[in-house]
C-alpha cells in the first residue's frame, strides 16, 4: 500500500498517538453523489490500514430508533442519521458521555464512539438528554486515506476542524451544512451561491 503523508491531507496530520480524527468534511456543493450532497461529515476512525470511517451528521431518517432496533422499542422518538453507504444495515453511535460509557473510544473535542451498549441503556432510560449527547446513525462513510487525499486535492470537501462540540445536535440538513460552510471562511463563500441540483429537489 502506498505509505500517505498524511500532511498533504489538510489538516490531518499524525499525532504521538496515531492521527487525528477530530475534521470535519465539509461537501463542495457540485458533489453531485445522493449519499454526500451538501453533507456535513465528522471523521471519527482511522484504522491500521489507513482507512478513515465518518459519519454523515445532517441527514436524518424518516423514522426513528425504536423502529430500527427491538433493543430501543420502549423509548420515545430518538432520530436516526445515514451515516453513509457502508454497512447501512448496522447501528453506530457518537457521543458527549465520555467514561459513563464504559469501552468508548474518545475522538476529541468531547466526543467519543461507541462503547458498551448496557452503559448506554442505563443513560436513555434514566431520562438523560438526547440532543447534543448522543448520535445514532446507520451505516458509515469510508475512504482508504489516498482517496480522500485526492478528493481533498480535487476540492470535493472542505475541511475544518471543530470549534465546540455541537456537532452532535440535530439540526435542519440544509443549514448544518450553511453552517460549516461559513466557518470553513471567505474563500468559500462562492458556495452558498450555487443553488441546488433539481436532481436532489
Amino acid at each position: 500500500m502506498e505509505k500517505i503523508n498524511y500532511s498533504d491531507i489538510y489538516g490531518i496530520t499524525p499525532n504521538k498517538k496515531g492521527f487525528d480524527k477530530n475534521r470535519i468534511l465539509v461537501a463542495n456543493p457540485l458533489l453531485d453523489d445522493v449519499w454526500f450532497s451538501h453533507s456535513v461529515i465528522y471523521l471519527a476512525a482511522f484504522d491500521e490500514q489507513n482507512d478513515i470511517m465518518g459519519f454523515v451528521q445532517n441527514k436524518p431518517f424518516p423514522f426513528t430508533l425504536n423502529s430500527v432496533s427491538d433493543t430501543f422499542k420502549h423509548f420515545p422518538d430518538i432520530p436516526v442519521y445515514c451515516g453513509g453507504p457502508v454497512e447501512p444495515d448496522r447501528l453506530f453511535f457518537l457521543h458527549t458521555l465520555g467514561n459513563a460509557i464504559i469501552d468508548s473510544q474518545y475522538i476529541g473535542n468531547g466526543i467519543s464512539i461507541g462503547g458498551d451498549i448496557i452503559s448506554l441503556l442505563a443513560y436513555l432510560s434514566a431520562g438523560n438528554k438526547i440532543d447534543g449527547y448522543v448520535k445514532f446513525f446507520l451505516g458509515y462513510s469510508g475512504w482508504g486515506a489516498s482517496q480522500l487525499k485526492m478528493e481533498i486535492k480535487t476540492q470535493s470537501w472542505g475541511v475544518i476542524e471543530p470549534q465546540k462540540d455541537n456537532i452532535l445536535y440535530s439540526c435542519e440538513d440544509e443549514k448544518m451544512w450553511r453552517n460549516y460552510v461559513k466557518e470553513l471562511g471567505e474563500g468559500y463563500s462562492s458556495w452558498l451561491r450555487v443553488p441546488p441540483s433539481p436532481i436532489f429537489n
